[in-house]
């Protein structure tokens, strides 16, 4: 059975800082919008979408975290949980005048014009009376990954709501409640390398450690690796000397770079990670190349060396988080 490193709230304020900081949002109020991080006990969360009600209940702690544009007209919500599954929801005050009212679809051929007239009527009623609210959901998802609901939070802030109103995060501003305890997490954040530092760090290193979030222990494993041209960071799991736990599930990870021919550190990052199976086809074999011709110890050609790996390696494909 596969077991992840546990992530913790203390884990995800560090994260949600991060992106903080990768989008330059500083702490206050913004002149266009605001982010709210709260910690939220027994939260529940109802919403509808496509005529369907939802409800989320989360009887342990989550991060709330809540975007929004100051006139009300968007914004996004993250419910993130180190327990259970998260959610990530994007809203609009109100649906878009040929959208209807949230009854049945106006196109419906199969409900007879009375009965759509009396449910926009109900619905209105019931708007008017608090018992639903004037909101219409853009966009939902649940996601398994905590760290990925947290980046996805801000990924659908910008791409639904700030390009709507053509806007981005210049703009915004970040306010905590006393609930989250966040203290200085800008701290952690600038002790975060650079992308330059990052990059001199691939190019001297000949071999990193990795510890992945498929291995509970977290302990720190030896891995050849190829930093491309291109930017890419190409790690190999299938080699007997060199096998990473339950590679293909690996969705984050934490670097370490070693300079050449010596025991020293050079700098550490985390990184998503994307795996590379033989299910991608083409592009595992496009991939395993750039891999083959850096590899010191093929003993095989390289074309059998492929093979080899479409049957048994993993390619994770890191991307560092800045």
């Amino acid at each position: 059975m596969l077991k992840t490193k546990k992530v913790t709230i203390q884990d995800l304020k560090q994260h949600a800082a991060k992106q903080l900081d990768h989008y330059s949002i500083p702490p206050g109020r913004g002149e266009h919008g605001t982010i709210e991080i709260a910690l939220v006990k027994n939260a529940v969360r109802t919403f509808r979408a496509h005529w369907t009600g939802f409800r989320a209940t989360y009887p342990k702690p989550i991060m709330l975290m809540k975007a929004s544009l100051n006139d009300g007209s968007f914004w996004t919500e993250g419910h993130i949980s180190p327990d259970q599954p998260s959610w990530v929801l994007c809203f609009r005050k109100e649906a878009h005048g040929f959208r209807g009212t949230g009854s049945e679809r106006p196109d419906d051929k199969f409900a007879p014009e009375f009965a759509l007239e009396n449910s926009r009527s109900v619905t209105k009623q019931r708007r008017d009376e608090g018992e639903m609210a004037v909101e219409e959901i853009v966009r939902y998802e649940d996601f398994d990954s905590p760290t990925e609901a947290v980046e996805e939070f801000f990924n659908y802030m910008s791409f639904y709501c700030l390009r709507s109103a053509k806007l981005d995060w210049s703009g915004f501003g970040y306010v905590t409640d006393p609930s989250i305890d966040w203290e200085d997490m800008g701290a952690d954040v600038k002790a975060a390398p650079n992308v330059a530092a990052m990059e001199e760090g691939l190019k001297r290193s000949d071999i990193l450690w990795l510890s992945v979030d498929t291995d509970p222990t977290g302990k720190p494993v030896p891995c050849w690796f190829v930093y491309t041209k291109d930017k890419r960071l190409l790690v190999l799991s299938g080699e007997p000397e060199q096998r990473i736990p339950y590679a293909a599930q690996v969705r984050s990870a934490h670097v370490v770079t070693r300079w050449k021919g010596r025991d020293a550190q050079m700098v550490e990052f985390d990184a998503k990670v994307k795996p590379i199976t033989a299910a991608d086809g083409e592009f595992f074999k496009e991939t395993a190349q750039q891999l083959v011709t850096k590899r010191q110890s093929v003993r095989a050609g390289a074309a059998e060396t492929i093979e080899s790996w479409i049957r048994d390696a993993v390619i994770l494909e890191l991307f560092p988080r800045t």
